[in-house]
């Protein structure tokens, strides 16, 4: 009976051990179940956008080639043009000639006979009645060749030909969009210590300036008064809007977008997170002003020109180096509101190694 009752202790823990490891197995089969279903969640939601990549590229293939399309067109139209005036002078040209060559052929006719009336009246008996007819014969026949006027024949290439590419491409220009957008700073936001051209297309760190008392900075809200930026004085809501900045071989700059609300003191972050679309010339490197921490720009040569692309529709801001026309970096402005407006900061001087300005760029054409 005690071998009975330890053998019933014995099941009876047994059985309670069991029963918590079966419980922890069922937590772990549950954990597992809500882990799979986080899987095939998570598998869903890649397939999802997966596909969504996949639309976007092939909507932005659609558009490369409607792009290219237009281009054709627009190149095909043109040679068509040139091609119809070269033909219509070819026409205008040949058919004076005809005409000139038609005018010689009567007269020498109109010679050949006169030779020939007269050679008829050599062959006819001596009388006194032919001494007359020839006297008279020969006051008819008093026939000079009168050559009609000279037609212009040189054929020179440079009227339809000429600098052809360079041609095509002014006018292509009037077709560009977006086109070069022209821009100015406006001085009204301009830091204290910038200094810009009478035109406001150029803009620098000035270290002959001295910082105005606070009380007059108060007076222009509007006004940087921390960092050295400055705005355009151009702003956009809608369009595609594209733009050059020389930035030549500075050692610090910082161009982009930014919303109008930014502010305009101090700031503890100048990023995305606040209405900045930016790229930075940092110590050698560029980078995008993302946030939390910015992002690296890969080039394999910094570059002297800047090109912005702005997509107020798709709300989105490019960046390229304008001379090879690469691509650089591209934000998605995922809270824009209001109105953007070009953004600006050429940096302090460096101790003289950054003393070179911002300029807009316009190309000339």
């Amino acid at each position: 009976m005690y071998k009975n009752r330890i053998k019933d202790t014995n099941n009876n823990f047994n059985n309670s051990h069991l029963n918590d490891f079966k419980n922890k197995l069922i937590q772990a089969i549950k954990k597992i179940k809500h882990e799979v279903d986080k899987c095939y969640e998570e598998e869903r939601d890649t397939y999802a956008e997966a596909l969504d990549v996949e639309f976007k590229f092939d909507a932005m293939e659609r558009e490369i080639q409607a792009e290219f399309r237009n281009i054709h067109r627009f190149l095909d139209e043109e040679e068509e043009n040139d091609i119809e005036r070269l033909r219509k002078e070819k026409e205008k040209r040949i058919s004076l000639l005809k005409e000139r060559e038609r005018k010689i052929s009567m007269q020498g006719r109109n010679l050949e006979r006169a030779i020939e009336t007269l050679n008829i009246k050599l062959r006819e008996e001596d009388s006194p009645k032919l001494l007359k007819e020839i006297r008279e014969l020969l006051q008819r026949c008093d026939v000079n060749y009168i050559a009609p006027p000279p037609v212009d024949s040189e054929v020179c290439s440079g009227q339809f030909v000429g600098p052809i590419q360079y041609r095509i491409w002014k006018h292509m220009k009037a077709s560009i969009y977006p086109n070069i957008t022209t821009l100015t700073f406006d001085p009204e936001t301009a830091h204290p210590l910038l200094a810009l051209s009478p035109n406001c297309s150029t803009v620098r760190f000035d270290d002959d300036k001295k910082m105005p008392p606070q009380e007059e900075l108060e007076k222009n809200p509007r006004c940087f008064n921390y960092y050295y930026c400055v705005m355009g004085r151009e702003s956009f809501f809608t369009g595609r809007h594209y733009w050059e900045v020389d930035v030549g071989k500075k050692t610090a700059w910082r161009v982009g977008v930014a919303r109008e609300d930014v502010p305009r003191g101090e700031m503890a972050v100048s990023t995305t997170a606040t209405g900045f679309w930016t790229l930075s010339l940092k110590g050698g490197s560029i980078v995008a002003c993302t946030h939390p921490k910015p992002t690296p720009v890969r080039t394999s040569i910094l570059p002297t020109r800047i090109g912005v692309f702005l997509d107020c529709d798709r709300e989105e801001v490019s960046f390229y180096n304008a001379v090879t026309m690469t691509a650089l970096h591209s934000f998605s402005m995922e809270n824009m509101d209001g109105p953007i407006f070009p953004f600006f900061n050429p940096c302090d001087t460096d101790n003289g190694r950054n003393a070179s300005p911002l300029t807009m760029f316009m190309p000339a054409l």
